[in-house]
């Protein structure tokens, strides 16, 4: 008896193994979800309703889409179902078109549920859902090639090399071979994405001719680098010495390394050929009024930044107001510091910009203490947090130099989250291309924005929140709130005491007038017809920005579209919600509770938001 039921037993086991095997060879993303479902447990609140259910799968069903976002999130251990760390994403007009096929299966789901039976915070995720939904129907309805691949900002020709050497995780054999795949998949994804350029040239669509130029070069040096040299090989080669393996495999795997980064350098020459060709088409005007149907396009670019109804012209207005505004209160700081206010703003703008006392060394060693001064003032800032949150995150964050490849055209700085597995911490990077562009009393409003109080506490908070849904972490995200709360952080730091400097002062006075040029200057290119050298000049003579960094951001605010006038709209609304919690509270506000209002209920349109606070409001008074 025991031996027949070892044999049944054995055959039985046998037979499980077999379907588990082929359920797994033929259709792993049923393994990944459960996967995926049993790690939400960890990190989020589960989905009690069929509402939250469906919002928490279409988050499932849009990371398995993406390998780069796994790889990204650090969800490392579901990489023996889907290898999804040797794989790059799928960047073919054909999956975008499928894709649009699912996604209005979702939207028409999306607007079936009955809404009546639903708790608070389910209605609450799917009001913000179908709010996103809306939006993203109608600009691949309406404006799909109004936006181009290889922009010099944050083009995908730059993402490939920065996701390889900052993201892809590299701790064993296995990752180490991972990274080369992936730079051997690089070329197909090019191929992909030229598909798309040859649409976008088809439907009349191109950028500016500074794009194009400002583009080439950023892939002629990719292409001219020598292999040892290589950002790609460099990388792998670092990588690879810690890695427990023998000098022989070592070998072989660099040699493997330097062969795909050889087809990397021939698929970048077939692109330099196409921007090159495109170049010859470069539109004249820098504007997207100039693109077809382009008042629409900025209209809807308006909505998914603001989150509000706000037309181009308001939002014009509202920042001309503001610079007034709030340089009348630097003119105040300067004439206590013994300025003349009645020369122009400007020319104290470059004064200060140019004195010794605010510079560092253009040298290594010159970098490297604003980096060492960057982290001071982190350490510093993290201290007072207790005073003004009941929520502290646990992963901290680390600063970083943006890697020189790609800062002569980045931002003076922006923020990584950290992977969810920590194996990867959150970082800030900060541009150190033109030293000059950065001046002392500027770092701590910087800072401020893109560490703590800003994007870290905010991002990371959200991340780590058990309290909310998958769909409450990673469903939406609207620069409206993000960057709303970034700047208004920088004010926040003040009303804590960490600027007391008059001249620090001024430098986070500057920030926030950076933000207020921003609406007029984005407007006024898009809206207005203002040149590229119109809004150059009126953001040099308004911001105090020396000509590098005015340069740098108007031309990321020509080919991202309406994303900088999200900063002090949002800021502006999360102040006005304060005061407004504070007139009805009175000495019930606590500003501690009000931060765990605005941040503990996941990404939110700013709409949304003010619901959420009137909510607060009332179960507070």
């Amino acid at each position: 008896m025991i031996r027949l039921f070892t044999t049944i037993g054995g055959f039985l086991l046998g037979a499980l193994l077999l379907a588990f095997l082929t359920i797994l060879t033929f259709n792993p993303n049923f393994f990944a979800k459960l996967a995926l479902k049993d790690f939400a447990k960890s990190i989020a609140a589960p989905s009690t309703n069929s509402v939250d259910r469906f919002l928490d799968d279409s988050v499932i069903d849009s990371l398995l889409e993406s390998p780069e976002t796994l790889t990204d999130l650090g969800l490392h251990d579901l990489d023996w179902i889907t290898n999804h760390n040797e794989k790059l994403n799928d960047y073919s007009v054909e999956k975008a078109e499928k894709d649009h096929e699912k996604f209005l299966e979702y939207y028409a789901k999306l607007n079936s549920f009955d809404e009546s039976e639903l708790d608070d915070r389910t209605k609450l995720n799917l009001e913000v859902a179908k709010f996103s939904a809306e939006i993203d129907k109608m600009g691949f309805e309406n404006f799909r090639y109004h936006m181009g691949p290889f922009i010099q900002f944050y083009g995908t020709h730059l993402h490939f090399v920065n996701f390889l050497t900052d993201t892809h995780k590299f701790e064993t054999k296995k990752d180490a071979q991972d990274y080369i795949k992936r730079t051997n998949k690089i070329p197909e994804a090019i191929d992909q994405l030229l598909v798309f350029e040859k649409r976008r040239a088809e439907a009349g669509i191109y950028s500016p001719k500074f794009v194009y130029e400002k583009s080439l070069l950023q892939v002629q040096a990719l292409i001219n680098a020598p292999i040892e040299d290589h950002p790609i090989y460099v990388s792998f080669r670092d990588g690879l010495e810690d890695i427990d393996i023998s000098d022989k495999k070592k070998d072989e795997m660099r040699s493997e390394a330097a062969d795909a980064v050889e087809k990397f350098k021939v698929s970048y020459k077939k692109l330099e050929a196409v921007i090159k060709e495109n170049m010859l088409n470069a539109r004249e005007h820098a504007g997207v009024w100039s693109l077809p149907n382009g008042n629409d396009y900025y209209k809807h670019r308006l909505k998914i930044y603001t989150t509000t109804n706000l037309s181009a012209d308001e939002i014009h207005n509202l920042g001309l107001e503001l610079v007034d505004e709030i340089q009348s209160e630097i003119k105040s700081i300067l004439a206590s510091e013994g300025y003349d206010i009645n020369r122009p703003l400007e020319d104290i703008f470059v004064e200060l910009n140019e004195d010794p006392r605010f510079l560092f060394e253009d040298s290594d060693e010159g970098r490297q203490a604003i980096l060492d001064e960057y982290t001071r003032i982190n350490e510093e800032t993290y201290e007072i947090l207790p005073d003004y949150f009941n929520e502290l995150p646990q992963a901290k964050v680390v600063v970083k130099r943006i890697p020189i490849f790609s800062e002569k055209s980045a931002a003076g700085g922006y923020y990584q989250g950290s992977s969810l597995d920590g194996s990867r911490p959150a970082a800030w990077y900060a541009n150190l291309y033109d030293i000059k562009a950065t001046q002392t009393f500027g770092m701590p409003a910087l800072s401020f924005h893109e560490a703590v109080p800003g994007h870290h506490l905010q991002i990371a908070l959200n991340q780590e929140n058990t309290n909310q849904t998958l769909w409450n972490k990673f469903g939406y995200t609207t620069s409206a709130f993000t960057e709303g709360w970034a700047l208004y952080a920088e004010r926040l730091a003040i009303e804590a005491g960490l600027v007391t400097d008059p001249y620090d002062m001024i430098g986070s006075l500057q920030s926030e007038l950076f933000r207020a040029v921003r609406l007029v200057v984005d407007t006024g290119i898009h809206s207005k017809k203002w040149t590229r050298e119109k809004a150059i000049k009126y953001m040099m003579d308004n911001a105090g920005q020396v000509r590098s960094a005015a340069e740098s951001e108007i031309e990321r605010y020509i080919v991202w579209p309406a994303q900088a006038t999200a900063y002090m709209v949002g800021r502006i609304k999360i102040l006005e919600l304060r005061e407004k919690a504070k007139d009805q509270l009175g000495n019930r506000f606590n500003v501690k509770d009000f931060h765990s209002a605005v941040l503990m209920n996941g990404v939110l349109p700013l709409t949304v938001l003010e619901a959420v606070i009137d909510k607060y409001i009332v179960e507070n008074s």
